[in-house]
């Protein structure tokens, strides 16, 4: 497709029109598993298997949204995966040349949003790996900037600066990180799935948490009914 005398105001190139499309069904399955296999994955799938009360209702309501997300997104992307072109153009249609801002700038917030979200989680998570070590552990525990540990903030701007220099080699090199770093986020998620079995002294499951316990750790949560009600699902 030739756009001749574009618009500096409409158009660029991260804006055009997808001209080498690599993102196979391999590169796509990675990006959503490993968006579910991540560290608020886990911490929203505990609180709902909590909230549920059983197994079974956790599956049925994981399940039912998993699948309204899973239409809604598809309706989404449908004309982006035809045409190649980007959300914010096909935004447009709906919204007007200018209006489509609007949508684009909800998306760039929420982005900006998960981006600190997801990197506060992963330094986290290196913070308690290096602490595991006693010279981290002095280190974080006598060292304090901005109201946090000199650690967490130094583990929090490497992952930052890490996860800027990929996406700023454009969204070639975001796939293929994202090709090797999918099966790897699986692995490791199985292994940490299998030491927390061992761990437990076991797989079930029930929770096996009383329902007094239940009511007292959920009674902030929002939930007008008891865990594994109705209106808990």
């Amino acid at each position: 497709m030739d756009i001749r005398n574009p618009s500096p105001g409409l158009y660029n190139e991260d804006l055009a029109p997808a001209k080498d499309r690599r993102w196979g069904a391999f590169s796509i399955f990675n990006v959503w598993t490993s968006d579910v296999h991540s560290l608020w994955g886990y911490y929203l799938a505990a609180s709902l298997f909590l909230l549920c009360g059983t197994f079974l209702n956790f599956i049925i309501a994981i399940g039912i949204g998993s699948l309204i997300i899973f239409a809604l997104m598809s309706l989404v992307g449908y004309a982006g995966e035809k045409t190649g072109v980007p959300y914010p153009v096909l935004a447009r249609a709906s919204f007007g040349v200018w209006g489509a801002n609007l949508p684009a700038l909800v998306r760039a917030i929420v982005a900006c949003f998960w981006y600190g979200a997801q990197t506060a989680a992963a330094s986290g998570a290196i913070v308690a790996l290096l602490t595991r070590s006693d010279v981290f552990m002095q280190f974080q525990q006598n060292t304090h900037w901005f109201g946090h540990s000199g650690l967490e903030v130094i583990c929090y701007v490497v992952v930052w600066a890490l996860q800027l220099l990929i996406i700023q080699n454009g969204m070639e090199t975001v796939r293929r990180f994202q090709d090797w770093a999918g099966p790897a986020v699986w692995v490791a998620m199985l292994v940490l799935a299998i030491g927390l079995c061992i761990k437990a002294g076991g797989f079930s499951f029930e929770h096996g948490i009383p329902q007094a316990v239940l009511l007292e750790k959920t009674k902030d949560a929002g939930v007008t009914g008891e865990p594994g009600s109705f209106w808990a699902l």
